[in-house]
């Protein structure tokens, strides 16, 4: 397994100060970083593997956001998108695009069109070399996981990248949800929360992980990922760097 952190943290400035944002997060003794394709875009793979090979440091992922509407209403422009960012990593070492939803109240006939187009698009990843792993957040667990389990019954070749603190926010235990669907996941996003169900920095929650951890060695393998994110706060790779530690002593 190996252990990353997300450049979300730092927002805009992985595009507007590129090497300077990779320079510090390969100094926290993570291995590589997911971005996004909302901050980087996807016009400067060159630029950026040059960096990132400059400090020896990789992309595990890049992200993208595509809402379950724009899959039913608008699926060839929304496959297009996936496959503009699948095209940026199929190059790279980790060849993963990580994709987000947002809530959906459409149907549950929309639902499953959305979740077989995407599988649709998961296939055409496939035959890039890519994986299109799923981010969740919350709303894909409310109703007892109603779209979580749409999306993993109709989109089979979907990877699902679990963000498990937001697995941990909706009620569900992590480790029964990532033992459930082990033969799909390679790649994970971690946080900790509190008993107010507030997201705080690792090791300042209430999340095991210790045992966590134990799972996902045995779930991800040696190739596969398990990314801090911190999305918002403040932007100080201190916060990662203790992260990394706190990690390494769990281990």
């Amino acid at each position: 397994m190996k252990l990353g952190c997300h450049a979300v943290l730092f927002k805009e400035r992985i595009k507007e100060d590129t090497e300077n944002t990779i320079k510090l997060l390969s100094s926290t003794g993570f291995k590589g970083s997911e971005i996004g394709s909302r901050f980087f875009g996807t016009d400067d793979q060159e630029y950026l593997l040059n960096i990132l090979d400059r400090y020896n440091y990789q992309v595990t992922g890049m992200h993208i956001g595509s809402p379950l509407e724009e899959w039913d209403i608008n699926c060839e422009e929304t496959t297009n998108k996936i496959l503009k960012v699948a095209e940026f990593v199929k190059d790279m070492p980790n060849k993963n695009v990580i994709m987000s939803t947002k809530r959906f109240s459409g149907t549950q006939e929309q639902l499953i069109k959305a979740a077989k187009n995407i599988n649709n698009a998961a296939i055409k990843c496939q035959e890039m070399g890519v994986k299109l792993n799923l981010h969740n957040h919350i709303w894909e667990f409310e109703n007892d996981g109603y779209i979580f389990n749409t999306l993993v019954e109709y989109a089979p070749n979907l990877n699902l990248g679990l963000d498990l603190g937001w697995v941990y926010a909706s009620g569900f235990d992590p480790i029964e949800v990532v033992e459930n669907h082990a033969d799909r996941i390679s790649y994970v996003h971690l946080r900790d929360i509190n008993e107010n169900n507030e997201f705080v920095d690792l090791g300042e929650g209430i999340i095991d992980f210790n045992k966590l951890l134990k799972v996902l060695r045995n779930t991800l393998g040696e190739d596969g990922w398990a990314v801090v994110e911190y999305e918002h706060g403040e932007q100080d790779i201190n916060r990662y760097i203790r992260a990394y530690n706190f990690l390494e002593k769990q281990m």
